[in-house]
């Protein structure tokens, strides 16, 4: 602030003041430890062990492929038209 000219002293001082303050409660913080802790739930932590059981099992059910397999192999394999339309139309749209 300038008043005839001349620069206020208060608000140099005023603004040493704030710089004081920030300062100081800068150095403070930096001795405190952190208390601040995650736990999970219960449930929680079933849930995070069965989305990791499911991510490292095979989208493929293998004893499901071998049976179709062997079924197409003997020639006893076979789908009516109305079922493959109907799962043709229900995973299309």
């Amino acid at each position: 602030m300038y008043v005839n000219n001349v620069k206020s002293s208060a608000n140099l001082y005023s603004s040493n003041v704030a710089a004081t303050r920030y300062a100081n409660s800068a150095s403070s913080v930096r001795g405190v430890r952190k208390s601040d802790e995650f736990t999970p739930s219960a449930e929680a932590q079933s849930f995070s062990e069965m989305l990791n059981k499911l991510k490292n099992t095979s989208e493929v059910r293998q004893d499901r492929v071998n049976a179709l397999q062997a079924q197409i192999a003997a020639g006893q394999y076979s789908v009516s038209a109305e079922t493959l339309a109907a799962s043709l139309l229900t995973n299309r749209f």
